[in-house]
């Protein structure tokens, strides 16, 4: 034997062993779980008794596929909520033993769904430091079909701004947040028609010829290499086909075809125009391209270094932070020019700075973050008080959003805590100067909106201000979470929604997970107009099964009670006078309404179980609890969490936790501009980088 192969049988001898080595020990750990349910849990949650119908006698271990119950187990454990305490607990030394086992396993489980993060411990991905050099795994390669509103810009590029008349084909996540993840984007056969559909309609406008005074002449907005060959009365030529073939791939795909595209297409129109119609020929020929899955798809499967190619990394950085392609990456990705890290980070920040370059998915990051938007979405009767107009409120906070990223200074923090605001704004040209100027939005009408409140008088104004934006009394409002719009969009048709708002705040301020609701649970809360809302709240959620699950959510939506379902800042609060109401009857003993009666304000809360013991604690209002996320490192490192799935469109894994940091650093360094945020996650490996398998 020689010594090249006697090394390759060492070799191979030491892989072998150390992998029989990992297995054991991975079944050992495995093991130590099981006991660790075993002892502690199975009791209460077994194949017969299943306390808040969980069962865990049946868990294999496998966190990767039982995750959601895994997930659960671990957060009760971690936070000493279980087991309870008339129950045997274990050692710190076995719970510690437990919950690292258990949340090393956890970040090896694949994440699709937009809304359920949070499951890579935040300790694991921020806590350690991480070696610069760390060679990890890069993200696999994917496609990414186009978002509706990514759809919507194509078509306008592709039909010169003319989108009208357009069947939107494509459909975001029904669920609220975040609502692009590339994993979950498919083309079924519906969709399909609506596309064949669009691509005739488009090519129609593309090649539009009318008839005046017996003359043949192109429309607007058609294609000259397209149109000069409907007008002439000889058959086109092959140069002419290929010429419109060429055109028709840089304005849908962005770039030149291959001969072989070109002879395919050319066998296509030949086909087709066998039957003498050339014209039809010609505009299959040019739907055929509208049609194929590099208009349609992003391609992201990397070169042979890993980096995204050129086109790849154009189209990915476009489509990060617009709804349309960039004009000036995609030239150089032509040239061959975003071949290093350096050149792509060249172009993000040139995007990132300019201001005269349309950046909508900016602003769409906040929407679905926050999601104040949804706000026109819930319905209300109209008070006799107020002139209720959402879309109004959704247009302020967009304004303010806009605002704060713009001023680019403590992004995070201001948005949570400023006490700007603007109100019942828009924006008209001034026609002697030519300048935008803000104005007064709706003016009431003296007959419609009689005795009732305009919307400025939401925030505080007793008149409306063109200083705008203004600063909003002390000790009122502060930041997103007090906007008119935002209570309104975590409110019901009639009370305020503490459960959901509580919710939001868990999960996308403080990063924990809460399960969703059983099936088989009716969550109603009692109508007893006598008791304020929390109370009610308390007396529906409040039973052990169900507190389990609503400890993580009510205390921190109950302190913007301090505000009504119309985002009306609140004195007191008001309950049904059931003695005064029934003594409200008229002569001849016919009820006369209900009376409500004052009580005195509840706006106290509670941060718990957030791991971070700065964090956790009894909170007076809504304004004490912001400011309390606000100067927390955990929930600024949560905020870029979210921030990183968006722009991926992706849940962040274990592997980007050196993509995370160095984004948290950037930040940091950069006085928390948004800007130095997005570049720094644009120019990552987990962006620029991909890996052939998973």
């Amino acid at each position: 034997m020689t010594k090249h192969s006697l090394l390759g049988v060492v070799a191979a001898i030491g892989l072998n062993a150390m992998s029989i080595a990992q297995a054991a020990d991975a079944k050992t750990k495995i093991a130590v779980g099981i006991e660790f349910v075993r002892q502690h849990c199975v009791a209460c949650h077994g194949e017969k008794k299943r306390e808040a119908d969980i069962r865990l006698d049946d868990l294999t271990g496998d966190v990767v596929l039982e995750g959601s119950r895994w997930s659960i187990v671990l957060q009760q454990v971690r936070d000493k909520a279980m087991p309870p305490e008339d129950s045997k607990q274990p050692t710190e030394a076995e719970r510690k033993s437990f919950i690292e086992w258990g949340r090393s396993e956890l970040a090896r489980r694949p994440q699709s769904k937009p809304n359920s993060g949070n499951l890579v411990p935040h300790d694991l991905l921020f806590g350690t430091a991480v070696d610069a050099n760390d060679n990890a795994k890069a993200p696999a390669a994917r496609l990414w079909r186009l978002s509706p509103d990514a759809y919507l810009g194509w078509v306008e590029e592709v039909a010169r701004g003319k989108a009208e008349g357009i069947v939107q084909p494509f459909t975001a996540s029904p669920d609220r947040g975040i609502k692009d993840f590339a994993a979950l984007a498919r083309v079924d056969e519906p969709t399909t028609e609506i596309l064949l559909r669009n691509a005739d309609a488009i090519v129609q406008r593309q090649t539009a010829i009318e008839v005046i005074d017996g003359k043949k002449k192109t429309k607007n907005d058609t294609v000259r290499e397209f149109t000069d060959i409907l007008l002439a009365d000889d058959p086109p030529t092959r140069a002419q086909l290929e010429k419109a073939i060429q055109k028709q791939f840089s304005i849908a795909i962005a770039r030149q075809p291959d001969e072989g595209e070109v002879e395919r297409l050319l066998a296509l129109y030949e086909r087709c125009a066998a039957d003498g119609d050339r014209t039809g020929a010609l505009k299959t020929m040019l739907g055929a391209v509208l049609l194929r899955s590099d208009a349609m798809f992003r391609f992201e499967m990397g070169s042979e270094n890993g980096m995204l190619t050129p086109r790849e990394a154009a189209a990915a950085v476009s489509s990060a932070l617009m709804y349309r392609r960039e004009r000036v990456i995609f030239e150089a990705a032509e040239k061959g020019q975003l071949k290093t890290r350096d050149d792509i980070a060249q172009h993000v920040r040139r995007i990132v700075d300019d201001p005269k370059i349309q950046k909508p998915r900016v602003l769409g990051f906040f929407r679905e973050y926050f999601e104040y938007q949804i706000a026109t979405e819930v319905f209300k009767d109209s008070p006799k008080d107020l002139w209720h107009r959402p879309d109004q409120a959704v247009r302020d906070t967009d304004r303010l959003v806009l605002h704060i990223v713009a001023e680019d200074k403590d992004v995070f923090r201001q948005l949570l805590t400023t006490r700007l605001a603007f109100a019942n704004v828009k924006t008209s040209t001034n026609k002697q100067t030519r300048q935008e100027e803000l104005q007064r939005s709706l003016v009431p009408n003296p007959h419609n909106e009689k005795g009732k409140a305009p919307p400025e008088e939401l925030y505080g104004l007793a008149e409306w201000t063109d200083k705008q934006p203004f600063e909003q009394p002390e000790n009122t409002r502060l930041g997103i979470l007090m906007q008119p719009s935002w209570l309104v969009a975590w409110s019901e048709n009639f009370n305020n929604d503490i459960v959901r708002r509580g919710r939001f705040i868990r999960e996308r301020l403080l990063g924990g997970t809460v399960p969703d609701l059983p099936i088989g649970v009716a969550a109603m809360i009692p109508d007893d107009k006598h008791r304020t809302l929390r109370d009610r709240v308390a007396s529906a959620t409040h039973a052990e099964k169900c507190w389990r699950c609503h400890q993580h959510m009510d205390d921190l939506g109950l302190p913007f009670e301090n505000f009504d379902h119309y985002g009306r800042l609140l004195k007191e609060d008001s309950v049904l006078d059931r003695e005064a109401t029934e003594k409200n009857v008229d002569k001849k003993g016919k009820p006369q309404g209900d009376v409500f009666r004052s009580v005195p304000l509840d706006t106290t809360g509670l941060i718990a179980g957030t791991g971070d013991a700065k964090l956790d604690g009894p909170i007076r209002d809504p304004r004490d609890l912001v400011q309390r996320i606000a100067n927390s490192d955990r929930c600024r490192q949560v905020w870029i969490r979210h921030v990183f799935r968006y722009y991926f469109g992706r849940n962040e894994t274990l592997a980007d936790a050196q993509t995370l940091q160095n984004a948290d650093r950037a930040y940091l360094d950069s006085n928390g501009s948004y800007k130095a945020l997005l570049v720094s996650l644009l120019t990552s490996d987990s962006f620029l980088k991909r890996s052939a398998t998973q």
